[in-house]
């Protein structure tokens, strides 16, 4: 089985989708799956029937697109694509989308064989969007894109880790308030950031550190590899305040509950109803800091928790998640 993912960024660009097809692409591999990965190329309307000339020369008996992805911008070159050929279409974003990227998605519902969704709330949400695609949708989560860090790593006490990226609207504003209420209460808690500042948002990262300047909150910027699997392998308790509620379309999220931490999060309306068992609830950073006293001053809880987060964990799986795969690729193809 030949299968070519049409993605607008990839390693090393610094995109969310970009992880995710990495580690699709080399799961698919090792389950014995040839692939090739499409990208790095110019997305415009102009270049469509040069880009449909290079994707039909390979071959492949699979077309997969993901989207949207940084790499295509505003381009709908990828639009147009999906019209002149079917595409087994991973559409990552819907609902929390500007009205024109939400009408962009049109065309990519037209043509494809199967459309994926990586969470119960944006198919459905989508369904009500274009209802004609309700017998072609499936649900397969993202997995935990970054590599577990050794058993032989020691976690870190009394130390609470927010991961992700370091740009507007991720919550951070309540993580550094998180930092100065545990200053006020002296409970000797402290605050680690760990992740990368998006381009074009360094002056942001500049505003928070200032803001941080005497809390305690250490920086930990731009690791990857093995140095990041590590920092978050160490972590006991991570808070993660997402504006619109956890869900398990967060990769940020994802590779926390992988690495064993147990969560303090925000609820929404995305945030799956079997999600309360794995993680804890905070409305705001009073409550997370008081959650997150709670645990450190009792090590079984602590520990208790961080189990239930490890076996929530198991359902993100990478060989689950191209299995899953396969097994649309098989039928579509006529393979069983």
């Amino acid at each position: 089985m030949k299968i070519l993912l049409v993605t607008g960024s990839y390693p090393p660009d610094i995109c969310g989708v970009a992880e995710y097809t990495e580690q699709l692409a080399e799961t698919l591999q090792r389950a014995g799956a040839e692939v090739v990965v499409f990208s790095g190329r110019k997305w415009s309307l102009a270049n469509a029937v040069v880009l449909n000339r290079d994707i039909m020369s390979v071959g492949a008996d699979i077309l997969h697109m993901q989207y949207p992805a940084t790499g295509y911008g505003r381009h709908l070159g990828p639009q147009l694509l999906s019209l002149l050929q079917p595409y087994v279409t991973t559409i990552h974003e819907c609902s929390q989308t500007h009205i024109l990227r939400r009408l962009s998605l049109y065309p990519f519902t037209l043509r494809a064989p199967r459309i994926i969704f990586t969470n119960e709330y944006e198919r459905e949400y989508s369904r009500r969007f274009v209802p004609w695609i309700k017998s072609r949708t499936t649900v397969i989560p993202i997995g935990n894109g970054i590599p577990l860090g050794p058993d032989s790593v020691a976690t870190i006490p009394n130390v609470v880790t927010n991961f992700g990226l370091i740009r507007p609207q991720k919550g951070l504003e309540d993580v550094i308030q998180m930092a100065r209420l545990c200053k006020q209460r002296a409970n000797q808690l402290s605050v680690r950031i760990v992740g990368t500042v998006l381009p074009g948002h360094e002056s942001y990262y500049d505003r928070l550190r200032d803001e941080a300047g005497d809390l305690s909150v250490e920086w930990v910027v731009g690791l990857n590899g093995t140095q990041l699997s590590c920092a978050l392998a160490e972590t006991e308790v991570a808070y993660l305040p997402f504006p619109d509620g956890a869900s398990e379309r967060r990769s940020s999220l994802v590779a926390m509950l992988a690495n064993k931490a147990a969560i303090i999060t925000t609820h929404g309306r995305h945030t799956p109803s079997d999600m309360k068992e794995a993680v804890q609830f905070a409305g705001s950073p009073v409550e997370a800091v008081e959650l997150a006293e709670a645990m450190f001053n009792n090590r079984e809880r602590l520990e208790a928790k961080r189990s239930t987060a490890t076996e929530y964990a198991t359902r993100f799986s990478w060989d689950s998640i191209a299995a899953k795969h396969i097994a649309i690729y098989e039928r579509l193809i006529g393979r069983i």
